[in-house]
């Protein structure tokens, strides 16, 4: 299985299995009440239980909101880097020897523009999967770094750097006077350190979509309300729609 099978598994097995245990607690819960709940006003006493049982379970941990904020910016950072990507893949080839110096200042300025937008969401999403942790954030961390590492030399030669935390920086001044077909070569061709993490970015925004399903499953457990697709959570993450083990 490829990794990326794996990474998709081990956080499905992770999520159905906290999501259900849960789910079950919740059910308990609303059991107890009711059968705590007796005398002459038993029929009311039940149904505010049940009320006040709900409105519990409409709310979510401390650790699961924060967990669901978490996410919640990185699913966005997430789709943000794949159009990034797409725009800085889309920098034209050119007749290189006969560009004119107004025109490859122009095709500088212009990349610039674009690799800073990919840094600022980059570094976003790398942030947020850092704050919320967890072994497939990890897995997904360490894939990106990899991604950098292989392309460190043409990286740095364009004024773009990884710090310690994994975040990215540019030197503007010195990305200006780089050379204009090694700008295209290296952040606009398939296969590029840009293209790499473009790709991941979207098993990192499925993986935030996975997460937050679940979080909004488990807020309202024992309600047997249907998402936004159309089916139940479980049933998608165990074998349908786009959460299969398939990545």
């Amino acid at each position: 299985m490829s990794l990326n099978g794996i990474s998709s598994l081990i956080t499905q097995n992770r999520l159905i299995s906290r999501a259900k245990s849960r789910s079950r607690s919740q059910s308990a819960a609303i059991g107890s009440v009711l059968r705590n709940s007796s005398g002459s006003n038993g029929k009311d006493s039940r149904l505010n239980a049940i009320k006040n049982q709900s409105k519990n379970q409409n709310s979510l941990s401390a650790a699961d909101a924060k967990s669901k904020e978490y996410y919640t910016t990185i699913k966005k950072a997430a789709g943000s880097v794949q159009s990034c990507v797409k725009n800085l893949l889309a920098l034209p080839d050119k007749e290189w020897d006969k560009m004119t110096e107004e025109e490859i200042t122009g095709y500088r300025e212009d990349a610039l523009s674009k690799v800073n937008s990919f840094v600022n969401d980059f570094n976003v999403m790398v942030k947020g999967m850092k704050d919320e942790g967890g072994k497939v954030n990890q897995i997904y961390l360490s894939q990106l770094k990899n991604y950098y590492d292989n392309s460190k030399s043409d990286l740095e030669k364009l004024g773009i750097t990884m710090k310690d935390d994994g975040t990215l920086s540019v030197n503007g001044e010195e990305f200006k006077k780089s050379d204009v077909q090694k700008i295209k070569k290296v952040l606009g061709s398939s296969g590029s350190f840009i293209d790499n993490v473009g790709k991941r970015a979207k098993d990192v925004e499925a993986n935030a979509e996975t997460n937050l399903a679940v979080l909004n499953k488990t807020q309202y457990a024992g309600n047997y309300t249907y998402d936004r697709y159309g089916s139940d959570i479980f049933d998608m993450l165990t074998g349908g729609s786009k959460y299969n083990t398939k990545g």
